[in-house]
């Protein structure tokens, strides 16, 4: 008799849904992090960016070595006890809901500047429930969106880059110069450690 096949994603697929999990949850918080750490926002986010280049081979290890569902909960399963391990999978699960929440509000807020009169809370919970049913409809059908979000995220980094490096080229280190010469809010150094351990990543 012969075995089922599995049907597995394709790299496509996998990389958005890796890249939209990794990028999205520290990018979409740029704006905050310019609240807390003001005109060192640029360096909280390098620091982001450096502490998850640290972790690369953690993550492709545990990856590697435990191709399974469940994440964190698979990992400390085979190291530690499993009531440990049940309470990291309850508090990444509480982690993921609340980024969901808090990606859904931050998009409806850039949202309504182009729409007026968006009711901010109402199109949160539509979207939260537009995705809701993607989940429920199963990972290749969601594994679609995640692909066209994951493409257009990047094209709209690359075009950000790229006018920012032709405005680089055109006017120079002028508007950096003039924001690291403004006063802070606080100490200096605090300020990026403290918009670092606000990201969800």
């Amino acid at each position: 008799m012969e075995k089922k096949q599995l049907k597995k994603l394709n790299e496509l697929a996998s990389t958005a849904i890796c890249g939209n999990d990794i990028s999205s949850s520290c990018l979409y918080v740029s704006a905050l992090a310019i609240v807390y750490s003001g005109q060192y926002a640029w360096l909280a986010l390098l620091m982001v960016g450096v502490v998850l280049f640290l972790f690369r081979k953690v993550y492709g290890e545990v990856v590697g070595a435990l191709p399974l569902n469940g994440g964190a909960y698979n990992a400390l399963l085979n190291t530690t006890s499993k009531s440990l391990a049940s309470l990291a999978a309850t508090l990444t699960l509480l982690s993921y809901m609340a980024t969901a929440v808090i990606s859904a509000n931050e998009a409806m807020h850039y949202a309504s500047i182009v729409f007026d009169h968006l009711p901010i809370i109402i199109a949160t919970i539509v979207l939260l429930g537009i995705f809701m049913g993607l989940s429920i409809i199963g990972i290749g059908e969601s594994s679609k969106v995640a692909i066209f979000i994951f493409i257009f995220h990047l094209t709209s980094l690359v075009i950000l880059a790229s006018f920012t490096i032709f405005y680089l080229f055109q006017n120079g280190f002028t508007v950096f110069t003039e924001n690291n010469l403004l006063p802070t809010k606080g100490e200096t150094l605090p300020q990026p450690y403290f918009s670092v351990s606000r990201q969800p990543c």
